[in-house]
């Protein structure tokens, strides 16, 4: 396991899908085949994605620095997250912020998370807020003290906090995991407090909760940006005198960044339990280069039973961190084919997402990036990954855009993939003439199968959130008013928030949640409380035969933000599943009978399915 057969062998996640098979048919039959056609379109459904943030009480509106953007700090937005607070078994929403202006920071006082609570039926209410002060931007849900609740880490521009979830279901500040003071004086940015010019502070984007060395607690990877001094940012050019650089953008002038800034390195912090963590950051992540990290996936890259990384990077090579089974990284971007565009240049990456898009057993991944260059999709290959954005068609239809957060899910049931991107412009100029784009852009959904083709998704009306010109940064997905279905919740920078109902009706679902054991497992690897890394392969039978979807546990996908840890199955026309598989990361495997659809799982390592419920 680990990278002497990582890459070389993805082969581990498709086998997956074989055994599964057998077990569900009794007998040695042949692994199911991904059935991706290049031909033909998706069925149409009925429903949309109608934004209903308003009338069911999201009123949040993002702060994201002055509309003419003079600093990159006031360009990249915020996130979201979805996690169960009060353990009432429904999901809450928690927005980051940011200020109305630079200065603002710099005076104080700083903002707040924003805490809406669901009634259980999609509707909001607004929550005992935190208290924190700062610019917050990127935020991580995951159990991180193993009590059974659901925690918090927030990021942002001089400030990264964990918050544990306490008895009452409030999110208190337990500590900073900023470096010590002592050898990091400048990486926290207190609003308000003094502050003298040439001293930036750390700026975190995303992050990553997920347990890198199988040893049952959360591990924290922590992405970082550049170095922006927020007393003297830099302001329309770069340099001094007659050697200073304008920073323009097809010759207007814009805010200066990331180019000709300093990338600031990433961080990885191991969990010790009680939630608390350790710097691992040398001994993991060895020789790891700064890259202007925006956005980081963690999942099963190569199919070995442990989780690893894709980092997306602004205008530098993106990263792909595979385990060695240990929690140490060997970073095989290069090699595996996802560092460079097809043309050999880093991209502007943005956000990342994963799923099986073409049913085969490997995991594939996508990539969004800046307008100019496509968001890439990856497939996963027995050799690395193979490059499947141009016979998608998606190189020509997200070229025009600059996408941002980006899922994977299969949002009409029909045992499909979609593929969706949140857009918009980092550059008010953008809507000047000749640009060739807008700051303001529509979001996208893709039906990814069952042709071999990007189909768009078109809105019903004027409600959905596909149909507004807007700029959302960060969405999370998740099941918010209970029916199976995953919604999507969207920031949308410097305007209100939206919240995308799915009404989209294409076949019978299956939501499964996962959960750690309630005694730990003898062995050397463990199995998160939450679940996270936890692998399912789901058996259903369509017209063609067997199939086999995969789904895996991890909530940081997208765009600095986290989603729901309930993984959402279609099974188009099946009202039955023939079987479940759980690859449990402390080794165990759990194979589970067939059972009816449309139906709400829970399953905990070791008792088996523990509560079950009919979708409304």
């Amino acid at each position: 396991m680990g990278p002497k057969i990582g890459i070389a062998s993805l082969r581990g996640a498709a086998l997956v899908i074989g055994t599964l098979a057998a077990f569900a048919c009794g007998d040695d039959a042949a692994p199911p085949r991904g059935r991706a056609r290049d031909a033909g379109v998706a069925a149409p459904v009925s429903g949309g994605l109608p934004d209903e943030a308003a009338a069911r009480g999201l009123d949040y509106v993002n702060a994201s620095g002055e509309a003419a953007k003079a600093t990159i700090l006031e360009a990249n937005g915020a996130g979201v997250a979805l996690l169960d607070l009060e353990r009432d078994g429904d999901l809450d929403v928690v927005f980051a912020q940011g200020l109305d202006s630079l200065a603002q920071l710099m005076t104080g006082p700083g903002a707040d998370l924003i805490v809406y609570l669901n009634d259980g039926t999609g509707h909001f209410t607004k929550g005992p807020a935190p208290g924190l002060s700062g610019w917050w931007t990127g935020l991580a849900a995951g159990d991180v003290d193993g009590d059974g609740d659901a925690d918090l880490v927030a990021g942002g521009f001089g400030g990264l906090v964990l918050l544990l979830q306490n008895e009452s279901g409030a999110l208190e500040p337990a500590r900073s995991l900023m470096p010590p003071v002592t050898e990091a004086p400048d990486a926290r940015l207190t609003p308000g407090a003094t502050r003298a010019p040439g001293h930036p502070p750390l700026w975190v984007t995303s992050l990553a909760l997920f347990d890198a060395d199988r040893d049952g607690q959360l591990d924290l990877y922590v992405g970082q940006y550049l170095e922006l001094d927020p007393v003297d940012p830099p302001l329309g050019e770069l340099g001094e005198g007659e050697l200073a650089i304008p920073c323009r953008w097809k010759g207007l002038p814009v805010y200066c960044g990331p180019r000709g800034l300093v990338a600031q390195p990433d961080r990885l912090l191991r969990g010790i339990g009680a939630g608390r963590f350790e710097d691992v950051t040398e001994a993991w992540l060895p020789d790891l280069a700064p890259g202007f990290t925006l956005a980081v996936g963690a999942f099963d890259a190569d199919g070995d039973g442990d989780t690893d990384l894709v980092v997306a990077n602004d205008s530098s090579a993106n990263l792909l961190l595979v385990n060695d089974g240990t929690g140490k990284f060997v970073e095989l971007g290069y090699s595996a084919g996802i560092a460079f565009s097809s043309d050999g240049r880093p991209e502007a990456g943005m956000g990342v997402a994963f799923g099986d898009v073409n049913r085969d057993g490997r995991p594939d991944f996508v990539v969004t990036n800046f307008s100019g260059e496509p968001t890439q999709l990856y497939f996963g290959a027995p050799v690395g990954f193979a490059h499947e954005t141009f016979r998608y068609g998606l190189a020509n239809q997200s070229r025009r855009l600059l996408s941002w957060s980006v899922h994977l899910a299969d949002f009409d049931g029909d045992s499909w993939l979609e593929l969706f991107t949140a857009n918009g412009h980092v550059y008010p100029q953008a809507d000047g003439e000749h640009t060739g784009t807008r700051y303001g852009q529509r979001d996208t959904l893709w039906r990814l199968g069952p042709a071999a083709k990007a189909v768009p998704v078109l809105p019903l009306d004027e409600r959905s959130i596909l149909a507004g010109a807007t700029g959302t940064r960060g969405t999370a997905l998740g099941d918010v008013n209970g029916d199976g279905a995953p919604d999507l919740v969207l920031v949308r920078i410097d305007a209100p928030c939206a919240l995308g109902l799915n009404r989209m009706r294409g076949g019978h679902r299956l939501a499964v949640r996962c959960l750690g054991p309630t005694v730990p497992t003898a062995g050397p690897y463990h199995t998160p409380a939450d679940g996270m890394g936890t692998r399912v392969a789901v058996v259903v039978r369509d017209a063609t035969g067997e199939l086999g979807l995969l789904g895996e546990v991890q909530t940081s996908v997208g765009f600095q933000s986290s989603s729901s840890p309930w993984l959402h199955f279609g099974l188009g026309a099946s009202a039955r599943y023939s079987g479940l598989r759980i690859f449990w990361p402390s080794g165990r495997t759990e194979d589970l009978p067939g059972g009816l659809g449309d139906r709400r799982l829970v399953i905990r390592e070791g008792d088996g399915i523990v509560a079950a419920e009919e979708l409304p």
